[in-house]
């Protein structure tokens, strides 16, 4: 990642699926998107992926918020990779 890229924390979310969930497979990948959106950090999607950065705190709060709504929809798989790193605050 590059230098302005990074920022004190980020968390890679990695949602899998399931079809035996209570919502359909997407949607609960889209779960995780929309929770980690109104988080208001920066933040990248990607298939099944979604990073969030930004201060140590809102980051792991933020990461909580999504994993339980990807847990609510139905996944029973959510990885989660947390990097600090202390470049910059937050990447755009």
């Amino acid at each position: 990642m590059p230098g302005y890229h990074r920022a004190p924390v980020s968390a890679e979310l990695t949602v899998v699926p399931s079809s035996a969930g209570r919502e359909p497979p997407q949607a609960q990948i889209d779960a995780c998107v929309r929770a980690a959106g109104e988080s208001g950090l920066a933040r990248e999607s990607g298939p099944g992926k979604t990073l969030l950065a930004g201060g140590r705190e809102e980051v792991l709060a933020a990461t909580m918020k999504a994993i339980e709504a990807s847990l609510d929809a139905g996944a029973h798989v959510v990885q989660v990779k947390v990097e600090a790193t202390g470049d910059a605050e937050r990447f755009h």
